[in-house]
């Protein structure tokens, strides 16, 4: 990992405001953003693990904040699959290389916001709640590999009715489990290094002040507009990380 300069500090602190602000409102876009902005400087086998300690603090606090939205018999079938998921994919991202990390996340990026943008909006059918643990699996296997599942749960949790701060409370849920597991694991695969942690801490309390904006925000302007924006930062990162 390079020696953090100043700008980089900045820039690091300040994407961490704003990614933690945009995921309080629309349930997506902490990975993504940090990502995003710091793999113009790091390498992306540094930023994904030291990105699950930093993410503890703030998906704490959310989950608190949101705790009476949480669907408990949604997560019970949800996290059948989401913890072996998660081990898997840390495995995974053992053997892939910054270079195809880089690959699959612009793929991954670029294929959910062409969904979003070109898909039907006919009304569909709620899947059955066994489907979920299948759902859990792949989000684990997505978080604890190329660190951004967070698209996928909002795929899954918007087919079976959840808005806003529903929404956001389940897909909290997950990542603060999924954040501890994943931080232990790389801790004992040695991906997440010592010298990191300062960084992710400084990241961490960052991130607190991005969800309390969030909070205040949330009611007051149109998530239909965040969504948006989240959509145009995919494609904006997902073409940066396939010519990257």
């Amino acid at each position: 990992m390079p020696e953090p300069t100043l700008w980089l500090w900045l820039i690091t602190l300040l994407s961490s405001l704003v990614a933690s602000t945009v995921t309080t409102v629309t349930g997506v876009g902490a990975g993504l953003i940090l990502y995003g902005a710091l793999s113009f400087f790091m390498d992306l086998k540094v930023i994904i693990p030291l990105a699950a300690p930093a993410q503890l603090l703030s998906t704490g606090l959310r989950a608190w904040l949101f705790w009476p939205y949480i669907r408990w018999r949604l997560a019970g079938y949800l996290f059948l699959g989401v913890l072996p998921g998660i081990y898997a994919g840390t495995l995974l991202f053992e053997v892939l290389t910054e270079q195809l990390l880089r690959r699959l996340l612009g793929v991954f990026l670029l294929g959910f916001a062409a969904y979003e943008l070109f898909q039907k909006r006919a009304q569909r059918r709620v899947p059955h709640l066994a489907w979920l643990p299948f759902g859990g699996f792949w989000s684990g296997v997505l978080l604890g590999s190329i660190g951004v599942p967070g698209p996928l749960l909002a795929l899954i949790f918007l087919r079976y009715g959840l808005l806003k701060e529903d929404l956001v409370a389940m897909i909290t849920l997950f990542f603060l489990v999924g954040n501890a597991q994943r931080t232990l694991l790389y801790w004992q695969q040695q991906t997440l290094l010592r010298e990191s942690l300062g960084l992710a801490a400084a990241i961490g309390v960052m991130m607190l002040g991005g969800v309390y904006l969030g909070r205040l925000i949330l009611p007051h302007v149109s998530r239909a507009l965040f969504v948006k924006l989240v959509l145009g930062m995919l494609v904006l990162f997902g073409v940066q990380f396939l010519i990257g």
